[in-house]
């Protein structure tokens, strides 16, 4: 029984290596593509750049998705991404005082 649950997680793991994989690459294609010049590591830490921010308007939490820096805004583009507007807050999310 033991061997058949390792098996599974190895399995499950391969999954994930391989999907991360196949996603780097079609990351990297569209940015070539775009003709965008970085790899997709330089994507993704340019991408560090936005947030999802929460902002309380008196008794109201609004939020919002900040820009990020020029090359975050050149990958969003390059995605075809132009709406920022982030999942609504839950009416039930506390923020500390």
């Amino acid at each position: 029984m033991g061997a058949a649950i390792t098996i599974g997680a190895l399995r499950a793991h391969i999954f994930v290596a391989a999907l991360a994989f196949l996603l780097d690459r079609a990351l990297e294609k569209k940015l070539k593509a775009a003709g965008v010049p970085m790899s997709s590591a330089q994507a993704l830490e340019a991408l560090r750049t936005i947030h999802v921010v929460d902002i309380r308007v008196g008794a109201e939490i609004r939020r919002g998705v900040t820009a990020g820096n020029h090359q975050a805004r050149q990958i969003l583009a390059a995605l075809g991404i132009s709406d920022r507007e982030p999942l609504q807050a839950q009416s039930s999310t506390k923020m500390a005082a």
